[in-house]
Formats: C-alpha cells, sequence, structure tokens
C-alpha cells in the first residue's frame, strides 16, 4: 500500500497479520521521518458468510448444530484459509474441525451419524468440491471431480434424516446446467435425480425421507419449486403456472407434510409460507410488511426460525410444534441461522457498526440469548450507528446509510459506495475493513440502496431489469446532488467506490457524472457488458 506524505513523498505501509488479529507497521517516507502510521481495518479472522434469498445459492449454509445439540460448526479463516471450527453451544473453547489443505470450505452440512459434509474451493474459483469429516474424525474427499473443474452445492439439509443419503447440485453433465444428485453417504453409487436446461437447487428432505423439495431457478427474482419422490424420480411442479415473475426459495419442511418456502406471490416483499404438497396452495406462515431474508426449520418440521429485514435491520423470529413462539430484534444484521435438531436452540451471527462479529444462542424455551464466541481485536473498531434517511429522487426516495467519522470537527470528505449485484442490499454494517479505516481516517461512508437493490419490494428490485444506466444512473444523479450540497460533506472532497455492479455503477458516476467527484475506484467492476456475458461461467 502506499500513500502520498506532505510535499509530495510517497511513504510504504506494511501490513502483516499477527495473534491475535492485528498489527500495523510503516516505512517511513523517502527521505521522510515524520509521516504517520496508518492503521489498516483489515481483522485477520473472517467468520460466516451471509446467505441470500435472492441467489442461485439460496439454501447454502455456513452454520450447523452437531446431532446432539451440544456443538456448533462455523466457518472461519483463523489460521489463514477458510476452515470448519466447533463449538460448544454453551460457550466455551474454539477447536478446530476439519480443513482441506488448499482450499476454501464454503458450505456445511451437519448429518444425524455424525459425518460432515462440506463444499470447498481453490483460488476463489467457486468451483467448489465435496469432501466429508466420518465421526471418528477422517477426512476424505467425496464426489469430487477430478480436476475441480465442476461446481458442487451442498444445502443446509443436505443429508436424509436417516444419514443414509445426501443430496447435492453439481453442472458435471453439462456445464451451463446444474443438476440435483444423490449418493450414498457410505460413498456408493450417485444417482441423477433431476436434470435439466436449467440451474437446480436441492431445498431439504421431507422428514419421512421419501421426497425432496427442489428449486429451479430461472433468474434472481423467478424460481419454481418441484417435490421429486426419491425412489422412483417422479417429479410434481409445486408452483403452479403464472404470468410475470415470481420467487420461491426453497426452506424445508413442516411437520404436517407440507413445503415451507420463502415465497413474493401476490406480494411486494418476500414472505414466509406452507405449501400444500398436491394443489401448492400456499397458506402464510408470517407475512410482514418487509421481506423475510432467511429461514430455517428442523429436519422433523417441528420448529421453524426466520429473520424479517426491516429497513436493513434483523429482527428473528422463531415457533414451535406447541405453538409457542417470539421475537428477538437483533439490532443489527442477521448473517444465518440454525436450529438443533430438537429445536430447543437457535444459532445465528451477529453483524453491527458498534461491534465485531459474533456468534449466539437463543434458547427457545424461555427466548434467553447468549453470546457464545466473538471476534476478538486490539484495535478499537466501534463506530457509530449510521443515519438511515431518504434521498429524493425523480423514481421514488432512495434509502441511504450515512456513516459519520466518530470525531470530527467540521465538514469531512465523503465515499460514495455502491454495492454488488445490483441485486442486492447495503445494510447498516461498513461491509468491508477499507471502510472502517476510511471512518477511522475522518471520512464519511454513504450506502445506498437504488432502484435495483433488494429489501425494499419486487417493483424497486425488477426496475434495474433491461434498463442498466438508465434509471440507477438517475439514481446516482441524485445522490450525486444530495452529497454535493450537504453541510456535512467538503463537497470539493467527493469520491465514488463500488465492486462488480457497483464498480460498474462507479465508472457510469465517473463517465456521465464526471464533475462531482475528486476520486473514483472500479474494484473488479464490468466496463463491457458484452464481454462479460461472453465470458462468464455458462451456468451464470
Amino acid at each position: 500500500m502506499e500513500r502520498r506524505a506532505a510535499g509530495g513523498f510517497k511513504s510504504l505501509v506494511t501490513l502483516r497479520a499477527t495473534e491475535p488479529n492485528w498489527e500495523v507497521a510503516e516505512v517511513p517516507a523517502l527521505g521522510r521521518a515524520d509521516s504517520q502510521p496508518i492503521t489498516y481495518f483489515m481483522s485477520k479472522e473472517v467468520v460466516g458468510v451471509a446467505p441470500t434469498t435472492t441467489r442461485r445459492y439460496a439454501g447454502s449454509t455456513t452454520l450447523s448444530f452437531s446431532p446432539d445439540g451440544r456443538s456448533i460448526a462455523f466457518t472461519s479463516n483463523r489460521d489463514g484459509a477458510r476452515a470448519v471450527w466447533s463449538i460448544p453451544s454453551g460457550g466455551g473453547a474454539v477447536v478446530p474441525l476439519l480443513a482441506i489443505k488448499g482450499a476454501n470450505v464454503a458450505f456445511i452440512s451437519w448429518a444425524s451419524n455424525g459425518d460432515l459434509f462440506v463444499a470447498a474451493d481453490r483460488g476463489g474459483t467457486e468451483r467448489w468440491q465435496p469432501y466429508v469429516r466420518r465421526a471418528d474424525g477422517t477426512v476424505m474427499p467425496f464426489a469430487t471431480s477430478p480436476d475441480d473443474s465442476v461446481q458442487h452445492f451442498l444445502s443446509r439439509q443436505a443429508v436424509s434424516p436417516d444419514g443414509r443419503w445426501i443430496a447435492f447440485a453439481s453442472n458435471g453433465r453439462e456445464p451451463s446446467d446444474v443438476d440435483v444428485l444423490i449418493a450414498d453417504t457410505d460413498g456408493g453409487t450417485q444417482r441423477r435425480l433431476v436434470s435439466g436446461p436449467a440451474w437446480h437447487r436441492d431445498g431439504g428432505w421431507s422428514p419421512d425421507g421419501r421426497r425432496l423439495l427442489i428449486t429451479r431457478v430461472r433468474d434472481n427474482a423467478d424460481q419454481d419449486l418441484l417435490l421429486v419422490d426419491v425412489a422412483t424420480g417422479a417429479m410434481h411442479e409445486l408452483t403452479p403456472p403464472r404470468d410475470g415473475k415470481e420467487q420461491n426459495v426453497p426452506v424445508g419442511w413442516l411437520a404436517d407434510g407440507r413445503a415451507l418456502g420463502i415465497t413474493d406471490a401476490g406480494s411486494e416483499h418476500l414472505w414466509l409460507a406452507a405449501y400444500d404438497p398436491q394443489t401448492g396452495v400456499r397458506t402464510a406462515i408470517d407475512r410482514p410488511e418487509w421481506d423475510i431474508e432467511v429461514a430455517a426449520s428442523t429436519p422433523d418440521g417441528t420448529v421453524q426460525a426466520w429473520a424479517v429485514n426491516v429497513d436493513g435491520y434483523s429482527t428473528l423470529r422463531w415457533r414451535t410444534g406447541d405453538g409457542r413462539g417470539g421475537e428477538h430484534e437483533l439490532g443489527g444484521v442477521v448473517g444465518d441461522i440454525a436450529i438443533s435438531a430438537d429445536g430447543s436452540q437457535l444459532a445465528f451471527f451477529r453483524y453491527s457498526a458498534a461491534s465485531l462479529p459474533e456468534l449466539r444462542v437463543l434458547r427457545t424455551s424461555d427466548s434467553h440469548v447468549r453470546t457464545v464466541y466473538r471476534v476478538e481485536s486490539e484495535a478499537d473498531l466501534s463506530l457509530a450507528e449510521p443515519e438511515l434517511v431518504r434521498v429524493p429522487a425523480s423514481d421514488g426516495p432512495i434509502p441511504v446509510f450515512v456513516f459519520m467519522p466518530k470525531v470530527h470537527a467540521g465538514a469531512v470528505p465523503a465515499v460514495l459506495v455502491i454495492h454488488g449485484g445490483p441485486e442486492a442490499q447495503s445494510r447498516p454494517v461498513p461491509g468491508i475493513p477499507l471502510l472502517r479505516a476510511l471512518l477511522a481516517r475522518g471520512i464519511a461512508i454513504v450506502m445506498p440502496n437504488i432502484h435495483g437493490s433488494t429489501g425494499y419490494g419486487k417493483s424497486w428490485q425488477t426496475s434495474i431489469h433491461h434498463d442498466w444506466g438508465g434509471i440507477d444512473l438517475r439514481d446516482l444523479g441524485a445522490m450525486a446532488e444530495w452529497m454535493a450540497t450537504h453541510p456535512g460533506f467538503r463537497h470539493d472532497r467527493l469520491a465514488v467506490f463500488g465492486g462488480s455492479y457497483g464498480g460498474w455503477a462507479s465508472l457510469l458516476c465517473i463517465t456521465r457524472l464526471p464533475r462531482y467527484w475528486r476520486c473514483a475506484v472500479d474494484w473488479f467492476g464490468w466496463s463491457d457488458l458484452v464481454q462479460a456475458l461472453e465470458l462468464a461461467a455458462p451456468n451464470w
């Protein structure tokens, strides 16, 4: 990393990861000895990956209870590469559970017989390969492709209730398609259960192990649900034919034999529904005025838990087989949810601006919540909670999170941070360590949810379809003008930054709205959409 010191001299900043988490070292500027050190807020440890209901990967998890409920497995890069670690559900020492040399673990599923199945990739290729850690601690490949060229996906309920079969998705038959297969967990034969020219994902075994819930992905805003008889392969379309787009994301099953899913059928927002296995008629379990963002159910279908995304903040809800339930406001963002097999405990990641990530456990009998693990640091990473504002724009007010530096006097420089996707959402958490570093250096962070973002209804999300550089550019223009007239910002020191789609939007800002910006960063964004499509993986 370089920074330019006063008088135009450069200084090199060397960043080294140490125990427990942080260190900052600096080589003084060439010819100078008065440069100041920079604290770069890059945590050594990253825990969990937030799932999303609007992506092809819905149903995957980085969090799982052991069969007896005494331990929780989670992914972390504590030792460098992302591996699986375990901690007692009541709190205690964290111990390594599974690591794949040279690879990063992405998905985990803990079977009732004690086997732990994972998928891992090498070099960030997203070509995930399955592995298993047997109950005796032995780790071995499972159904991997010879050259790591095939993608495999595991869901949270990948293993059948009796532990005999595992379901996984793979594009091994045809690179542009993703099929669902089942395999004997002892390492025996595989059988293709669902195939065809589409992206399919398994969504959970029925409590009796006879049927599998499947999603067929048309695009990020349009999915179908299927029921498949595992013994015969007979397939039943659970969602009826329709006009227009409709999300149907599998969650699992209820004890009465109905399928469970998240849908926006007849609604602007995603709601939790029970699907009749014969007719597909949907009955509401919870239908809030905001999106259900993630949900889970026990293997026997007696207990369910889900999170409601209220203006970017998560509220956890649950219900048990005897009709009890509850609600817990996180004051932050939920990363994932896992339920113990007996339904007595909920585990979830919590992220917030004011603290580092935490793993919490909630007792469903009395709503008691305890923190069993948190990422620690020698640096002070606490930030003030952001202000949520609505910025006027021609196509409707834009929800925006504004982070101001903790200590500042007068107007400060500000960076417009545009999320990827575009079907994603800025939340009240600085998503990457760099943003914390900017705040620590006295620079404000402005994180909008322009049209195309999730969390604010179907119409808001899909309005950008076939209109990149249209409605989003109008929103970005409104954001630029708002920042340029905001009394708390230095109008001569405004920047724009984003990755993936956010990188494309940053390029859009500096080519179409150049007069506002002092600086812009395109972080692995697209500059040529045609070439991006030509070079993308076939099944994308």
